[in-house]
């Protein structure tokens, strides 16, 4: 059996396959590529949508702090306001004891200058407490010598017993602690609010990125920012309580 000369001859060698212009890329080319398209699916949105989640995280975890903060002023001022009325009124029944004993004195000496005891009369005019006796004094000069004015020592600008000047400054006390401590309370519930307008943020922000849609998306992000720009301008206007 003779073989075909044609099968001795050499085969010609297939030309080498050109490898693809991809795979000879440097790996942080690869690596930026992908980061390039995975970025591109994902688009600008969600990015920010995620800074504003952060952002509005942030700005609730704060208000609440100043809430709890303000609440406690409140409560401190409204302790304090009850104590003031407590001890106004204190002093109110003070006053008000010294003043029937100046009255009845008073009325004592008027019975003696009525019966022209002049002996009796000075022995009760002794006895005027101190701070009675200012107001008898420029009460009895009202009046020429001799003659009982009219009116009483208890109209005179000089009758200031100490007892009724300390019921009125605590009094004035108690209502400034009064208001403090309403100004606080409503400082409080802003404070409050302001968490409130951010959980509507975090609401909008979060729901916008699992909806389908660009536009719906892109609005519900407006929607976000509006409330966080709204609730980031009512925080700052409201006063600021940091304690350590």
């Amino acid at each position: 059996m003779t073989s075909d000369p044609g099968d001795s001859q050499p085969r010609a060698p297939e030309p080498a396959a050109v490898p693809d212009s991809d795979a000879i890329l440097p790996w942080g080319e690869r690596l930026d590529e992908i980061a390039q398209a995975r970025f591109n699916r994902t688009d600008w949105i969600e990015l920010a949508a995620a800074v504003i989640l952060a952002l509005a995280t942030i700005v609730a975890a704060w208000s609440a702090y100043q809430a709890t903060r303000w609440g406690g002023v409140q409560a401190s001022s409204s302790r304090s306001a009850i104590e003031a009325k407590t001890d106004a009124a204190q002093q109110t029944s003070v006053y008000a004891a010294l003043a029937q004993i100046d009255l009845q004195v008073w009325t004592l000496w008027l019975q003696q200058v009525a019966d022209e005891n002049e002996s009796a009369e000075a022995f009760v005019e002794d006895r005027f407490r101190d701070e009675f006796r200012p107001a008898f004094e420029s009460w009895v000069a009202s009046v020429p010598e001799g003659e009982v004015p009219p009116g009483s020592p208890f109209d005179m600008p000089e009758y200031q017993p100490a007892a009724r000047a300390e019921a009125d400054r605590l009094n004035a006390q108690a209502e400034a602690l009064a208001d403090t401590s309403a100004e606080a309370n409503q400082t409080g519930d802003n404070f409050v609010l302001t968490a409130v307008v951010m959980a509507s943020v975090l609401f909008f922000a979060g729901v916008g990125t699992k909806l389908k849609g660009r536009i719906v998306r892109l609005f519900m992000l407006l929607v976000a920012m509006l409330f966080f720009l709204g609730g980031v301008g009512f925080m700052l206007s409201l006063p600021q309580n940091v304690g350590i």
